[in-house]
């Protein structure tokens, strides 16, 4: 028979022990933890997270919104009106990425890549028909005039009366697939491509948001992503894109920098994430918004807020998207000109119904209503990195002025 006193040590002696224990899994388990899941995680074309990277498993969907200008005839007998928009959509397509052409370069722990993409309509998902007509602005006479605002008045009257030549006014009427994907002809660049003297190349026999773009292996660009395999806190931030480290905006902006936004390290702590995006030249700053349960899994949001396009009025971090001797291209907050990265077209870079933007935009036209879930958002979990809801919102826009001689271009 055991003494109680006897019990008693041996209690205190396996209490002792299990304590020791704890201590030493408390102190062994998060470098156990972080070793398996670098293993895991770290891009070898044999880690787990190689093929989900390549081509992700998940289904992923294109939503896309576009704005009909109801009142061109209003607009065009000289009424005193705003452009009044209303919202279209949305026109539901499924995105099928894959990784192509995989080049690793040990030497600096980086894989370089291409990023192919395919879009394939979903009509069952979508509000509206590929059929549906959008009259919006000609991009075509509104690049023109852009391009030509700094030439003196008599070179813009001369192209200002070529035009009218083509066009009675500066609106198209198109359908949907065409403004998206098919594209939109116009004289003027069949025109222009017979030119061989103009100072710039045309690549394109039509314009459409995605023209060209469907399964292309090249438009995105090259990139060339660390791999982790050195510093697992690098795992898949992009090093350089277009086989160089920056792109065309100065200071820090031009910066390639930030995840594409499928692969993560994992982001404890991180009070703000990168995400670098193609379509813009640069990247997103979005810093930490609330913490976030989605399917059962605890993961942080991170969200845009007013100095994601912010052009350095508020935000001093942000003025080098505008020149150093802020000029008329430097446009108020909420907008981002993105011309340089869009063969010069004026084209401005928001968050949808100019979110988060200064009241000059929408006080200019009708139907905009910005609603806080037209934010960008992104949801991350923070021991593994893994992306647990993404909600990738931005909405294009082209910018018009008033420039003497274009009266075609001056119809607002």
């Amino acid at each position: 028979m055991v003494s109680s006193s006897m019990k008693s040590g041996l209690y205190l002696g396996f209490g002792s022990v299990l304590v020791v224990i704890g201590a030493i899994m408390a102190a062994c388990w998060p470098p156990l933890f972080m070793k398996q899941l670098q293993k895991m995680m770290v891009l070898t074309n044999e880690s787990m997270s190689f093929e989900m990277w390549r081509e992700p498993p998940v289904p992923m969907y294109l939503e896309c919104y576009l704005f009909n200008m109801s009142n061109v005839d209003d607009i065009l007998a000289g009424k005193n009106v705003k452009p009044r928009l209303v919202q279209l959509g949305p026109y539901v397509y499924r995105e099928i990425h894959t990784k192509e052409n995989m080049t690793w370069n040990n030497e600096n722990n980086t894989l370089t890549y291409f990023n192919q993409r395919w879009w394939h309509f979903q009509p069952e998902m979508s509000n509206g028909s590929l059929s549906d007509n959008i009259t919006s602005i000609n991009p075509i006479i509104v690049s023109v005039a852009y391009e030509l605002r700094y030439n003196n008045v008599l070179e813009r009257i001369l192209a200002n009366a070529f035009l009218r030549l083509i066009h009675e006014n500066m609106f198209v009427t198109a359908n949907v697939t065409s403004w998206l994907f098919d594209g939109i002809e116009d004289p003027l660049l069949n025109i222009a491509s017979q030119i061989p003297f103009l100072p710039y190349d045309l690549p394109y026999d039509k314009f459409a948001w995605f023209y060209e773009r469907n399964g292309s292996l090249t438009f995105d660009g090259s990139f060339n992503m660390n791999t982790g395999a050195a510093d697992f806190s690098q795992l898949g931030n992009i090093e350089m894109w277009q086989y160089s480290n920056r792109t065309m905006y100065r200071d820090e902006c031009g910066a390639v920098r930030g995840s594409t936004g499928e692969l993560w390290a994992p982001e404890l702590g991180q009070q703000e994430v990168y995400v670098f995006a193609p379509d813009m030249c640069t990247y997103l700053i979005l810093p930490i918004d609330k913490e976030l349960t989605v399917e059962g899994i605890t993961g942080v949001q991170y969200a845009a807020n007013d100095s994601v396009f912010d052009n350095g009025h508020k935000y001093p971090h942000m003025a080098c998207y505008c020149a150093a001797q802020r000029d008329a291209d430097c446009v108020p907050a909420g907008a981002l000109n993105v011309s340089a990265c869009r063969l010069g077209a004026p084209a401005f870079v928001s968050l949808p119904h100019l979110l988060h933007a200064a009241p000059h935009y929408r006080d200019r036209v009708d139907g905009l209503h910005p609603l806080p879930e037209h934010n960008f958002r992104l949801t991350l979990e923070m021991f593994t990195g893994m992306p647990l809801a993404v909600s990738a919102q931005l909405q294009i826009n082209f910018l018009v002025r008033h420039y003497a001689g274009m009266s075609l271009n001056n119809q607002f």
